[in-house]
């Protein structure tokens, strides 16, 4: 299972702050869990009762396959044509030509920034317009997966683009005032800043970002039993989430997805489910979604995350130091580049990151999919006592979810080694239907009652 959004939580921000909202991932530009096209009937109780592999009719089936294989493509796409864009840029002087712009009306290094910034990313982001409106739109829609508006998607698309504008003006004002001032080791002094900075995104995101795009209701007004049954479970856990901080998120306004998670940190710490789980899973199958979220904070993925996200970044951007450099001085007279120090050296540093960050996509992936079987593991063990067959109730969650996402039936090695962020489904249902060490008298690995 593989993640088609551009959100940058810990869990998938896994190239450090400045690679996480400006350069694709494996993370970017995939399907993630999705709802069923409009009218489709879930799977009835019968069905549901009888899962055994993840098997879809012969019309889903190659519906999911065609799906599966433009998202593909899309990826590619995607990575090829940021490259080309950065490329167009930085040989094309267009980069220069704002710099020189920027000068003219101010010698400040931030007005300069103020003013680079928002022409470097207005022309990325318009020339990947097409790209975006087709993947994140016309696809979407083409295969009954979107509830948005077109207008709707625009104005989120809009708001997007402001949040990372005004967030990276100010990123790279500090990256090259490091860059100025320590030419030799700015990779290790920007690598320190974004340590905190990194921290603070994740405890504001769920506070300021997210309800921009979604409204959150407490779920006990919707939900008062469910919700009682989520703190029972959560009971056994290291998990302290309030019950006041237990929402449901109206997913249902933009998309058909069917999703939950724990986001933040101290006081933003929360538990979302989004509305659309709640209408298309039922109470038990909920509480497995629910579960394996919460595995992923008491298991901390999380720290071993953000310190991966961190080790990762710090050796992208020595070696992206490394290559700019280089090629700065090979080309710099054939671009008008005064060095790496000099503004205009940013489409070739997003150049050279891009295809860093792609290299790397399969090793970020398949740590994420150790993260996520891991996370799989906890949620039966935390549901046993509490989901009276939580076996079947997680394999049934996953022939659902992956019906209604249309779900790859049978990805290719290559596909899964390069992109899955999460295991096959089939090999989920597999290990749902299986692992079941209380019934052999065996400990649980995983769970550590409190």
């Amino acid at each position: 299972m593989m993640l088609r959004n551009r959100r940058s939580a810990v869990r998938h921000a896994l190239l450090g702050l400045l690679l996480v909202l400006s350069i694709p991932t494996c993370a970017r530009a995939l399907p993630q869990t999705q709802a069923p096209p409009a009218g489709k009937p879930a799977l009835s109780a019968e069905a549901k009762t009888s899962v055994q592999d993840y098997s879809l009719s012969p019309e889903i089936r190659a519906k999911a396959i065609r799906y599966s294989r433009i998202r593909y493509v899309i990826y590619f796409a995607d990575v090829a044509l940021a490259l080309a864009i950065y490329s167009l840029l930085w040989l094309g002087k267009l980069g220069v030509r704002f710099r020189n712009w920027a000068r003219r009306v101010s010698s400040r290094p931030f007005v300069q920034t103020l003013i680079f910034v928002p022409l470097f990313l207005a022309v990325v982001s318009l020339l990947e317009f097409p790209l975006d409106y087709y993947s994140g739109f016309v696809v979407e829609h083409r295969f009954g997966l979107s509830t948005e508006t077109f207008l709707a998607w625009l104005a989120d698309w809009g708001k997007g683009f402001a949040i990372n504008t005004a967030f990276m003006v100010f990123l790279i004002w500090v990256l090259y005032l490091i860059v100025r001032r320590s030419p030799r080791r700015w990779w290790f002094y920007f690598w320190l800043f974004t340590i905190p900075v990194t921290l603070g995104v994740i405890l504001l995101q769920p506070l300021v970002i997210d309800p921009l795009f979604y409204k959150f209701t407490p779920l006990e007004k919707s939900q008062p039993e469910l919700t009682t049954r989520i703190e029972a479970m959560l009971d056994r856990t290291r998990l302290d989430i309030p019950r006041d901080r237990i929402f449901e998120m109206n997913a249902s306004s933009k998309t058909k997805t069917v999703n939950a998670y724990v986001t933040g940190i101290g006081a933003s710490k929360r538990l979302v489910i989004w509305d659309n789980t709640l209408k298309k899973l039922t109470p038990d199958e909920t509480l497995l979604v629910v579960g394996h979220e919460a595995g992923h904070y008491v298991l901390e993925h999380i720290p071993k995350e953000f310190v991966l996200i961190e080790l990762v970044s710090l050796v992208f951007i020595y070696l992206g130091f490394v290559a700019v450099r280089w090629l700065a001085a090979r080309w710099g007279g054939r671009t008008s580049l005064e060095g790496v120090g000099d503004l205009a050296s940013l489409p070739l540093l997003f150049l050279v990151l891009t295809a860093i960050t792609f290299l790397a996509s399969p090793a970020i992936c398949a740590i994420s999919r150790h993260y996520e079987h891991q996370a799989d593991q906890y949620a039966l063990e935390v549901a046993h006592g509490v989901v009276p067959d939580p076996n079947t109730a997680d394999a049934r969650s996953f022939q659902v979810l992956g019906e209604e996402d249309l779900a790859d039936p049978d990805p290719n090695p290559f596909i899964k080694f390069w992109l899955y962020t999460h295991p096959p489904l089939e090999e989920r249902i597999r290990f749902a239907l299986n692992y079941k060490p209380w019934a052999e008298g065996k400990p649980l690995e995983l769970l550590h009652p409190r």
